[in-house]
């Protein structure tokens, strides 16, 4: 999907230009009206990017007042909660990355130590050492990027991993 980028003042322009005011909208706009996207020629710079994002009128009103509740503007609120959004997206998939490159034997450990089990009571659920568990442990922080078993467990409850409601290992 290609979202349209334009500054402010090439946005008073437009509006200026316009003959006849545009139909009333269904859902709510943060910014101008939308009009209808023109691509920029390649290797165009646009000063000052914004994006326009039309929403539905449920969500706008949500928008509106949690802005006001928080004494921001909703253009503001809506700036942080992508800015957040995509922060928490780029960890998601870095984990899916780390998940996916984990050998079996670490995933079980990763799913004991996630549940909150000692490398002790890891290492008598798969009958290896403790010493091999926490060669397994070290692996996995690595792999994530994380340095304790306790962000281990956080980052799966972040990520919705809910181990307390599977009885795998």
């Amino acid at each position: 999907m290609w979202f349209e980028r334009r500054s402010r003042s090439s946005r008073r322009e437009r509006n200026c230009e316009e003959q006849a005011p545009s139909p009333p909208r269904q859902g709510g706009v943060f910014g101008s009206p939308r009009q209808p996207a023109k691509r920029p020629p390649k290797n165009a710079v646009l000063p000052h990017p914004h994006l326009t994002v039309e929403v539905s009128a449920e969500l706008s009103t949500r928008l509106r007042r949690a802005a006001r509740a928080r004494a921001r503007s909703p253009e503001m609120l809506v700036n942080d909660l992508l800015e957040r959004g995509l922060e928490q997206e780029t960890l998601r998939v870095h984990a899916e990355h780390a998940l996916a490159s984990l050998t079996p034997r670490e995933q079980d450990v990763t799913w004991l130590a996630a549940r909150g089990q000692t490398n002790r009571q890891i290492a008598d659920a798969l009958v290896i050492s403790s010493e091999t568990v926490k060669s397994h442990v070290h692996n996995v922080l690595i792999k994530f990027g994380l340095r304790s078993k306790s962000d281990l467990r956080l980052l799966m409850l972040d990520l919705g991993i809910r181990w307390w409601q599977d009885d795998t290992p």
